[in-house]
């Protein structure tokens, strides 16, 4: 996927997500030190130190890294000197720390298409995460489905309204599904901004997913269908994943 810069600002007005509790109680298990690949704007790891834990962060986009200072600088400052941010590649790094749980969360494993990306991340995290570690992400569980449009509004203020609008297109023989997003600002009924993004995600299955762990050094601890940590169907509309090292 393609991030363009001042879209940031309105990533986190929709889809919103209950993985909150699930990776504050990860972090808490395993040494209160997290990892988060592809940060973004800092929505989850901020969370983290609120709840005293020490969190670093790494993302290839330098307007990312600056959307999530930015949202740290609202903190104060016994949370700000929890996160470490680090403009990075999740295929290609090294922070020299070892830590007992790296996540990747917001389906973002699922942007690496090819098995050689997918593997460059995987002996990245291996390399870094603690012997007695975990690696937890989440995976849409996509279902073969035809192409689709959705559109959703978020209200700023009176005056102000965001609207999202997207369009998918599965692509099974593949295994990709294309995505295109835009997100538009509305004031007074006029347009203001207009951002697009685009590109191609990954569809993995549970049993291709498993094989590519076991490959890299790691095996399946659990698969949830959810965060909330109900049991996993096919059904589920996403794999939420937790694997140790070997």
């Amino acid at each position: 996927m393609t991030y363009r810069e001042g879209a940031e600002k309105y990533y986190d007005l929709f889809g919103a997500k209950d993985d909150v509790p699930f990776y504050i109680d990860l972090a808490m298990r395993h040494g209160r030190k997290a990892l988060e690949l592809g940060i973004g704007t800092a929505r989850l790891a901020i969370q983290l130190a609120r709840s005293g834990v020490k969190t670093w962060g790494i993302d290839n986009s330098p307007h990312m890294i600056r959307a999530a200072l930015t949202n740290l600088s609202k903190e104060q400052p016994e949370v700000r000197q929890l996160v470490h941010l680090e403009q990075a590649d999740v295929r290609n790094f090294d922070l020299g720390e070892r830590f007992g749980l790296i996540y990747f969360p917001s389906f973002s494993f699922d942007h690496l298409l090819t098995h050689e990306d997918q593997v460059a991340a995987l002996r990245c995290i291996r390399k870094n995460v603690a012997p007695d570690g975990i690696y937890a992400f989440d995976l849409s569980n996509v279902v073969e489905r035809d192409s689709g449009w959705f559109v959703q509004r978020k209200l700023l203020d009176n005056k102000s309204t965001v609207v999202r609008l997207g369009f998918h297109k599965t692509c099974p023989n593949k295994r990709q599904m294309s995505m295109d997003i835009w997100y538009e600002l509305y004031k007074e009924g006029r347009m203001m901004e207009r951002y697009h993004e685009g590109g191609e995600v990954f569809i993995h299955s549970a049993e291709s997913i498993k094989q590519l762990l076991e490959e890299n050094g790691f095996r399946i601890n659990v698969i949830f269908g959810g965060h909330d940590r109900r049991s996993f169907t096919e059904d589920c509309e996403m794999m939420v994943i937790i694997a140790e090292p070997v």
